[in-house]
């Protein structure tokens, strides 16, 4: 008797079957490849941890293993083009974050279009950027800060991971906005910089829940403002850029899961599926939450949607705000 289609599907590996479509002779013979989940940053920082975290619970409900691999470099550039070059049978799936957005507009020579060379597939998390400081840092409050900056132009140094990243962007407009003028340090991977902070090189940074939570609570570094319109839950007595120096700012990151720009709509669903299933389980949703991200599940035409839009605003911030163009 011939075995259900879904029986068979589970069997072979549900991607298996999906990336080439039932009539690859790999999947004919039963044989299950890894998935490759690509982003563009070192390993340990918080794009890693939420590429980690979707991995493992589609992992289980796929039957087949998501290996995470992380390619840094030229601000997330190198991951995002290798996805958008590969094809539907790669195997080959990227871990989008909020820096994605930015390229277009920022480098000179880009090999792909960050929204239409990507199948997008969901969204995967939102959370605030962290304002911290050093804890010796004499400016304990927002207002603090402003008023130093004001006295001492260019002298205050703030950390970030490079240029055209999230907490670089972030970092610009909060001075666009308030006329101030800090002194902008770039390090290598997001982790760089709360170690930076918290050893004194550097009195500031922005940063996501998932850098810098273990070093606030441990109190290595102290934290001053959250970028989002409301009060963070994890963070209730933390008050907002918005009620403090910057009235109507609302600045969230995210990161959001995509594939190679021809993978079959039907696919992209089956993908959707899997993965909003693991987003809105209650020991994934703590773990992200744990980590500091809120989880974000959309449909893969929102995602897609949402990126657009992130890419459209940050043109103009990167225009407006006169950032130099990068090779």
């Amino acid at each position: 008797m011939r075995r259900p289609v879904a029986f068979r599907v589970h069997a072979l590996g549900v991607l298996g079957v999906l990336f080439l479509i039932a009539q690859s002779a790999v999947a004919q013979q039963g044989a299950a490849r890894n998935i490759r989940l690509l982003h563009g940053f070192l390993a340990g920082g918080n794009v890693d941890l939420n590429a980690r975290l979707i991995a493992a619970p589609m992992s289980e409900l796929l039957g087949q293993q998501i290996v995470v691999e992380g390619r840094p470099g030229a601000g997330g550039t190198i991951a995002a083009a290798q996805v958008a070059r590969s094809s539907a049978d790669d195997y080959m799936l990227f871990l989008a974050a909020g820096g994605h957005a930015s390229p277009p507009s920022l480098y000179r020579s880009l090999p792909y279009d960050a929204v239409k060379d990507f199948t997008y597939i969901t969204m995967v998390t939102g959370n605030p950027y962290i304002l911290v400081i050093h804890p010796s840092f004499p400016g304990k409050t927002v207002p603090d800060l402003v008023r130093m900056a004001r006295r001492d132009p260019g002298r205050i140094d703030y950390a970030t991971a490079g240029i055209g990243t999230g907490m670089h962007l972030v970092s610009v407009l909060f001075q666009s906005r308030l006329n101030l003028r800090l002194n902008h340090i770039a390090y290598r991977g997001g982790m760089a910089t709360p170690t930076a902070v918290m050893a004194g090189e550097v009195p500031m940074m922005f940063g996501t829940p998932g850098e810098v939570q273990t070093q606030v609570d441990a109190g290595k570094l102290r934290v001053i403002a959250v970028t989002t319109a409301q009060r963070w839950k994890p963070m209730p007595d933390v008050p907002t850029l918005s009620e403090t120096v910057l009235p109507g700012f609302d600045i969230r990151g995210w990161s959001a899961l995509a594939a190679s720009p021809n993978l079959p709509s039907a696919v992209a669903a089956k993908l959707n599926e899997a993965a909003r299933t693991a987003l809105n389980r209650q020991d994934v949703i703590q773990k992200f939450l744990a980590k500091g991200s809120d989880i974000n599940p959309t449909s893969p035409e929102d995602a897609r949607n949402f990126v657009a839009g992130e890419v459209a605003r940050w043109a103009k911030v990167i225009r407006d705000e006169g950032i130099p163009p990068q090779n």
